[in-house]
Parts: structure tokens; C-alpha cells; sequence
């Protein structure tokens, strides 16, 4: 079996920096939609990222990629449906509480990945890396005081657990670094297919509307469901997947948390809407936790490498300076 190609971890973390921001603008093509529910548009862009998915896997691999799926095995399909149930409790959560409480909700994500990465993957929590995830969380915390409001617990549980999927997810990917992990968003797209069309198909009481003219959303919708598809989750997934095999799964989360911090430039460029000065206080302190994290690991890794080099020429692993 042949590893995927693995980045610097600098690159890494630029890679899952770009894919934090495709998800970004996931709010922003929402406002854009004209008269659809969420049911509907989780179906049509879960269509679109399984042919966008098989159409890049394919050339990639060929014939060779059923092999890729057999290697990455049940590991692959559990981080499949984790992230697509990540996705689902969340959407869930915003009708049972504040759009402000879900967000802030995702900050604990960090904290959940390092858990679980120190627990299942014997990764080592770097100091720094707590302390990033501390502040961090104190930056979302300024977000939800500038947009507090009323909330339900079901809500609240919601949001917790569509994180800890995330969180999930995240080490998964770490657990399968040596297989084509990608393929697992072939998995989350069926899982979301199966799982939406039968909720717009049949009576649940999830939507308003069912039957097969619940699948009737329009040309403009469908170009947006597309765009959604194709850009906001199948390139975000992808650079997120090649970024995770170089920065480990608490950075992995740390760094997601650009999205909700992009996600409020993008839905006021598009459609006016101006949070409260708090969301930028929020944002600049999150992206400060995200930036000193990145230059602290850089620098140790570096030293790292230096005292490795040293040792192999014989020389003492110490600083001359």
C-alpha cells in the first residue's frame, strides 16, 4: 500500500486553513438561495460532492480506486458519516436555539479533539497548544456575548454534539493518515443522500412539504446547491483531508474555528447583514490564538529537526548561541 503524499507541517496547516474558509462561505450561499429548506439543499449539494468526489478520485486513481476505499475500510466510512452528522446536528441545532449560541458551541471542538487524540492516538497536547485553544474559546465567547440571547437546551446538545462528530472526524482522519482518507467523503455524501431524500420523500414532520415535488427547487437553487457542493464542501473536505496529515487533530479543530470567523464577512458582503462589533473582537482574538499556535509549533518543529541533524552528525544537541 502506498502512503498519500504528506505535506510540511506549515503547509498543512495552510491547507486547513483554506479548507476552514471554502466552509465559510456555506452562510452566504444560503442567503443567496431563493425559498428552499435545508433538507433540500443538503440533498442537492450531497449529490454534488459524491460526482464531484468520484469524478476526482477516478483520475486520480482509476480502476485503482476501489482498492483505495478497500484500504481505508470502516474507518473511512465512520469518518463519512461522523462529518455528515457533524453538519446535521448543527443545521438541527439552529431551530431549537440562537445562530450565536450554535457557533460559540463550536469552540469546544479543540478541546474534544485533544481529548480524543491524546486518548486514541497517543498525541501529545503541546502547552502552547492549550493555551491557544483557551483563548480561542474566550474569542467565541466574545461572539455569543455580542449576539446573546434566548436558547433552548436541546438546542445547546445539539450544538455540543455536532462537535464532538467534528471532533471525531478530525482524529479519524489522523487514525487513517496512511490510507486515501478522502475517500471517506464519498461515504458522507451517500449517507447525506439516503438520509435527506428520505426525510423530503416521506411524512417525517422535519419539512413542511414531502413527496417528489419536494425535490422541485428551481434553476437559480440549483445552481447554488452546486456551487455549494462543489466548492464550500468538496474543496473545503479536500484541503482539509490533505492538511490533516501533517498537523495533528487538536490544530486540526483550532484551526477550523477560521470558519466561523469568515462566515460573518461573507453573509455581510453578500447580503448586508453587519454583526456586532463583538463578532469582530471575537474573530481577531481567534485568529490570534490560531496564528501565535501555527508560529509556536513551526518553531518548535524546526528546533526539532535542527537537534535531530546535531545528533546524526555527532554534534551536541544544544544551542550555541
Amino acid at each position: 500500500m502506498t502512503s498519500p503524499r504528506q505535506f510540511s507541517y506549515a503547509a498543512g496547516v495552510l491547507f486547513v486553513a483554506a479548507g476552514a474558509a471554502c466552509w465559510s462561505l456555506g452562510g452566504a450561499l444560503v442567503r443567496l438561495s431563493d425559498g428552499i429548506d435545508v433538507w433540500q439543499i443538503i440533498f442537492y449539494r450531497s449529490i454534488t460532492v459524491l460526482v464531484c468526489m468520484s469524478v476526482w478520485l477516478g483520475l486520480r486513481f482509476g480502476a485503482g480506486l476501489f482498492t483505495r476505499m478497500r484500504e481505508a475500510g470502516f474507518n473511512a466510512v465512520i469518518a463519512g458519516i461522523a462529518i455528515g452528522t457533524a453538519g446535521l446536528s448543527f443545521v438541527a441545532s439552529l431551530f431549537y436555539t440562537t445562530v450565536a449560541e450554535s457557533i460559540f458551541m463550536v469552540g469546544i471542538t479543540p478541546f474534544l479533539s485533544a481529548v480524543l487524540g491524546l486518548w486514541i492516538l497517543r498525541e501529545r497536547i503541546p502547552p502552547i497548544t492549550w493555551v491557544a485553544m483557551a483563548v480561542a474559546l474566550a474569542g467565541m465567547g466574545l461572539i455569543f456575548y455580542g449576539n446573546r440571547g434566548g436558547g433552548a437546551i436541546t438546542g445547546t446538545m445539539l450544538a455540543i454534539y455536532s462537535a464532538f462528530c467534528f471532533s471525531c472526524y478530525a482524529v479519524l482522519l489522523r487514525w487513517g493518515q496512511k490510507t486515501e482518507m478522502s475517500v471517506a467523503l464519498i461515504w458522507n455524501a451517500i449517507y447525506l443522500i439516503l438520509f435527506s431524500g428520505a426525510v423530503l420523500l416521506f411524512p417525517w414532520g422535519f419539512n413542511a412539504n414531502s413527496g417528489v415535488s419536494a425535490f422541485a427547487i428551481g434553476w437559480w437553487n440549483l445552481f447554488i446547491t452546486i456551487l455549494m457542493g462543489a466548492v464550500q464542501l468538496t474543496l473545503g473536505l479536500i484541503l482539509f483531508t490533505i492538511g490533516s496529515r501533517s498537523v495533528p487533530a487538536a490544530q486540526l479543530a483550532l484551526i477550523a474555528l477560521t470558519e466561523p470567523v469568515l462566515s460573518p464577512l461573507w453573509a455581510w458582503l453578500v447580503s448586508g447583514e453587519l454583526p456586532p462589533i463583538w463578532t469582530f473582537i471575537g474573530g481577531a482574538v481567534i485568529v490570534g490564538a490560531i496564528v501565535i499556535q501555527a508560529l509556536f509549533a513551526s518553531r518548535d518543529r524546526r528546533h526539532a529537526r535542527r537537534q535531530a541533524s546535531l545528533q546524526r552528525r555527532g554534534e551536541p544537541a544544544f544551542d550555541h548561541s
